[in-house]
C-alpha cells in the first residue's frame, strides 16, 4: 500500500497533511493562521467534512477529517485553494503555496484514531527546535479545545475521540494521553521515508485492498448529483410553498426567504452548477447575489442551532434516498 493513492469513501477518516512549496512558510502572521481556519470552516459548511484534530504550523498543516460524502478531494481543493488565494492577495505574491496537491493518510479509527490525534497535537514540541515549552500554550492547534481551555468552534468534533478513551474524565484523561509521548508504531509510521497511505490493522488493510480492487460499477454511490430542478421541487414541497417563492426575488421583502436560501445554497453544493447558471435559475442579475445569499446563510448556520440542523437535514434527504 506504499503508493500514494486516492481512496474515498462515506464516512472515511483521514489524516491530511500539506507543506509549504519548497519548505517556505506558509503562515506568516496570525491572521493568516485566522483565515485558514475560516477556510476550514467555510469547507465545513460546503462539503460537510467533519474535523477532528488539527494543528496549523508555520510552513505545514495537520488535519484530522472525517468525510460522511466520500469527498475528501474536493473539500481539499476548496480548503488549499481559498487560502492561496488570500494568501497570494495579501502577500503579493502568486502562483502554488502548498509543494503539492496534499497527503492523506486513510485511518483505521477503531484502532489508531486517537493516536494520530496525540501525533498532531504534538507537533508543536516534536519539531527539532520546539515551538512552545508546553502544548497548551500553542494557540494554533486544537488542543487546547480538546482540554476544555479555550473555546471550541463548531466545526470541530471532539466527542468521537474521547469516546475512544472510555473514560469518564475525557478532559483530564485526553490531557494526560497527549503529554505522554507517541508510541514508537506511530512514530516509526511517520518516520518513514516513504509515508504510506493507509494506517490500520491487518483486517482494516486487507478490506482497503478490496475495495481498491473492485470495478468502479462494484463500489456504491454514495452522493446522488441532483439538478438544480430537483433540489427546488423537494423544498417547496418540504415547507408547503409554491416553487415559485423560491425562485422569484420579491422587491421590498425584509424578513428571510429560508426555504430560497436553503435552496441557493443546496443547488450550489450539490449540483454542480456554477454561480452564473445558479444566477440565472434564482432570477438575479448578476452572480454575486448568489454569493452573497450563501455568505448570510452560512453565517446563520453558524449562529443558529435550528437552521444549521434543519439545513442539514434537508441535505441528507437530498443526497441520498429520498425521491422527489
Amino acid at each position: 500500500m506504499s503508493r500514494p493513492l486516492r481512496i474515498e469513501y462515506e464516512n472515511a477518516f483521514y489524516h491530511v497533511m500539506n507543506r509549504g512549496r519548497g519548505r517556505e512558510n506558509t503562515f506568516l502572521s496570525d491572521n493568516d493562521f485566522k483565515h485558514f481556519l475560516y477556510c476550514i470552516e467555510q469547507a465545513n459548511l460546503r462539503f460537510n467534512i467533519e474535523v477532528h484534530s488539527y494543528c496549523l504550523m508555520t510552513n505545514h498543516y495537520h488535519l484530522l477529517i472525517k468525510t460522511p460524502d466520500a469527498n475528501l478531494g474536493r473539500a481539499m481543493k476548496h480548503i488549499n485553494g481559498l487560502y492561496t488565494q488570500y494568501f497570494n492577495r495579501t502577500h503579493n505574491t502568486d502562483g502554488a503555496l502548498f509543494r503539492g496537491r496534499y497527503k492523506a493518510v486513510l485511518v483505521d479509527a477503531d484502532n489508531y484514531l486517537l493516536h494520530v490525534s496525540r501525533y498532531i497535537h504534538r507537533n508543536p514540541i516534536e519539531t527539532s527546535t520546539p515551538l512552545v515549552d508546553e502544548l497548551i500554550d500553542y494557540k494554533w492547534s486544537s488542543y487546547s479545545a480538546f482540554i476544555k481551555k479555550t473555546a471550541t468552534p463548531k466545526w470541530l468534533v471532539r466527542d468521537f475521540i474521547f469516546s475512544l478513551q472510555g473514560k469518564n474524565r475525557k478532559y483530564t484523561a485526553y490531557k494526560q494521553f497527549v503529554e505522554y509521548e507517541n508510541n514508537k508504531e506511530i512514530s516509526a509510521f511517520y518516520g518513514a521515508k516513504k509515508l504510506f497511505s493507509v494506517l490500520g490493522g491487518d483486517e482494516f488493510i486487507q478490506n482497503i485492498k478490496e475495495y481498491i480492487a473492485k470495478s468502479d460499477n462494484e463500489k456504491s454511490v454514495v452522493v446522488q448529483r441532483r439538478s438544480t430542478d430537483d433540489v427546488i421541487a423537494y423544498l417547496a414541497k418540504y415547507f408547503c410553498i409554491d416553487a415559485r417563492n423560491i425562485v422569484t426575488v420579491k422587491k421590498g421583502r425584509k424578513e428571510k426567504n429560508l426555504p430560497r436560501m436553503f435552496a441557493i445554497k443546496l443547488c450550489q453544493d450539490l449540483t454542480g452548477q456554477n454561480l452564473k447558471a445558479l444566477a440565472v435559475a434564482f432570477n438575479v442579475q448578476h452572480y454575486s447575489a448568489i454569493s452573497q445569499t450563501v455568505r448570510r446563510l452560512n453565517k446563520l448556520i453558524i449562529e443558529d442551532d435550528k437552521v444549521r440542523l434543519q439545513f442539514k437535514k434537508l441535505r441528507d434527504s437530498l443526497m441520498y434516498e429520498v425521491k422527489i
